[in-house]
């Protein structure tokens, strides 16, 4: 089972945070394409050269998937009176 929080958020902090999702996807992408780059690149020797820039790409994969989750949550997210 796995910990869940429940918040709640006006319509307008839904919007603004949806909206940064999306305006911010395109970044995400560029910073999964460079990790994943820079983590093809090898030394002479064929070691890698930044080693960390592939668990870097799996992070940003994720995040990436997350913040898309959450912007479907967001959007399906049904209208309720407070």
């Amino acid at each position: 089972m796995t910990d869940t929080k429940t918040i709640t958020l006006t319509d307008k902090q839904a919007s603004l945070l949806a909206t940064y999702i999306l305006i911010t996807t395109k970044y995400r992408e560029g910073e999964i394409a460079a990790c994943a780059e820079l983590a093809e690149e090898k030394n002479g020797d064929g070691t890698p050269k930044y080693p960390a820039m592939s668990s870097n790409a799996d992070w940003w994969r994720e995040t990436h998937t997350e913040m898309e989750r959450i912007y479907k949550i967001i959007e399906e997210a049904p209208y309720r009176q407070v």
